[in-house]
């Protein structure tokens, strides 16, 4: 690992003013005239092309991945609007053999992205493959002219959005402190673009969890039951109930127990399928509609989703003797009942017997 070039700009402190783009210490940078497309971005698709239009003539970057982050550790790429950057990622993986675009990084195995994360500082790796946590042939690196790896922060106001991953020339003309302007640039405008969205998609998501809310998850049910009663297709009901929330209220704090009820529904969305529909239920629980699962493919499901959450945590804070107790039941159509209420309630009344078995 290369010794980092750090800079002596601090980041801006948080004043609760609505977020604008931050401000270079001094004087106009060749990076700030192409970094403007990313604040007009309508969505974090066209925000990568703009990011990755202003690292190529900003910064001489030879290939650009921003590897965005949810609540949990897991950063994942985010893919650019246009078919031709896709069709370059595409070239890239070939030529290293890695599938770079398909993976999730780990933030807490990753030594150097952690780092980059923690302080909030940009960061120069000599090999791709020792950044990313991947086995890599360095002659291919050489090959495509890759000298060195920065690792750049998405950070702004204390505020992690994910990493900027920028593949430079051996000896880059662009000095670091750059792509650190740069990355708070691309922070600001993604977090203006989730802020959107959110404001959108508010009517129908539960305010503490950032599921859909049971009204939204009720109306999915019965087109799901239609569709699955027409095509003679199997579906099934999963709830998930958290049964000491209250406990960890008092010993956490709400603010920090909203955050793990979050992290909770980020990691059942990541266990259950893409054709799959997580909501609310009740005050302290989670439903999924399982599409196409009979009983036995809801029951490993269920398996699934309860050995996931065994894992629930959350990055780089302290929550000593963390301990989730999960009730977790499942009803199937046509088995358990024809309509969405009859499934809701028959899985409801398996929770209580499930509970003494799914401690997590």
């Amino acid at each position: 690992m290369k010794k980092d070039k750090q800079t002596d700009n601090e980041a801006a402190p948080d004043t609760g003013q609505p977020q604008g783009p931050p401000q270079a210490a001094q004087g106009p940078s060749p990076v700030l005239e192409p970094l403007l497309g990313v604040h007009s971005a309508p969505d974090a698709a066209w925000l990568v092309d703009s990011a990755t239009t202003a690292a190529e003539r900003g910064l001489g970057a030879l290939y650009s991945l921003l590897y965005l982050s949810d609540a949990s550790t897991k950063l994942s790429w985010e893919r650019p609007a246009s078919s031709d950057r896709m069709r370059a990622m595409a070239r890239l993986n070939q030529e290293l053999g890695v599938n770079l675009t398909g993976m999730k990084l780990d933030s807490e195995e990753l030594g150097a992205i952690r780092f980059t994360l923690e302080d909030g500082r940009a960061k120069i790796i000599d090999d791709l493959g020792e950044a990313l946590g991947v086995s890599l042939d360095r002659k291919a690196q050489r090959r495509l002219g890759i000298g060195e790896v920065w690792l750049v922060p998405l950070q702004w106001s204390g505020e992690s959005q994910g990493v900027l991953v920028l593949l430079m020339p051996a000896d880059p003309t662009a000095p670091l402190e750059l792509a650190e302007l740069m990355g708070r640039h691309i922070a600001v405008a993604l977090k203006n673009v989730r802020d959107k969205d959110a404001g959108r998609k508010r009517g129908e998501l539960d305010a503490v969890r950032w599921v859909y809310d049971e009204q939204r998850f009720n109306e999915q049910l019965a087109k799901e039951i239609s569709r699955g009663q027409r095509h003679k297709r199997a579906l099934s009901v999963l709830l998930l109930r958290v049964d000491n929330v209250q406990d960890l209220r008092t010993r956490y704090g709400r603010f920090l127990t909203e955050r793990l009820l979050r992290q909770i529904g980020v990691t059942m969305e990541e266990t259950m399928r893409y054709t799959d529909f997580l909501g609310a239920h009740n005050d302290d629980g989670y439903a999924c509609i399982l599409v196409e699962a009979d009983q036995a493919a809801a029951e490993r499901a269920r398996e699934r989703m309860l050995a996931a959450l065994e894992k629930v945590g959350l990055p780089r804070t302290d929550l000593p003797d963390l301990h989730l107790e999960l009730s977790c039941a499942t009803a199937t159509l046509a088995v358990d009942g024809e309509a969405g209420p009859d499934l809701i309630a028959v899985a409801q009344e398996r929770l209580d017997p499930a509970k003494e078995q799914d401690v997590a």
